[in-house]
């Protein structure tokens, strides 16, 4: 398996765990029940699929290997994935009620989703078939 076959795959992973949280969270915005150690434990281990994702794709990028005519596009993506999960806890944390923290989550992760998506399709437009 080469590198690229990893990035790819750890971006799907990331994707799929993404989608989860999101769907998760909001069964529990919908059943008004705080987010509990579990959600927040998974939440850890899609950051760190991120993290691992972002220094893949350093690697990769310092090998020569460019996303796409504009890679500048596709490390901006990187960046902002790897700081909203951790911003969004750090701001919705502060929020009293644990059911407007958990929309509030959900709606971090949806949107951290998108970025994970938007990111992949940078490369695969990039790619002629």
């Amino acid at each position: 398996m080469s590198i690229l076959q990893v990035h790819a795959a750890v971006a799907n992973s990331a994707s799929l765990f993404l989608a989860i949280l999101t769907v998760w969270a909001v069964i529990q915005f919908v059943r008004s029940a705080p987010l509990g150690p579990s959600w927040f434990g998974a939440a850890v281990v899609a950051e760190l699929l991120l993290v691992v994702q972002f220094a893949i794709g350093w690697v990769l990028f310092f090998q020569g290997l460019q996303a796409g005519p504009r890679p500048w596009i596709h490390i901006l993506y990187g960046s902002v994935a790897v700081i909203t999960l951790p911003a969004g806890y750090a701001y919705f944390d502060k929020i009293d009620n644990p059911k407007v923290q958990a929309l509030a989550m959900a709606l971090a992760c949806a949107f951290l989703w998108g970025i994970v998506q938007r990111a992949g399709q940078v490369i695969t437009l990039a790619v002629p078939y």
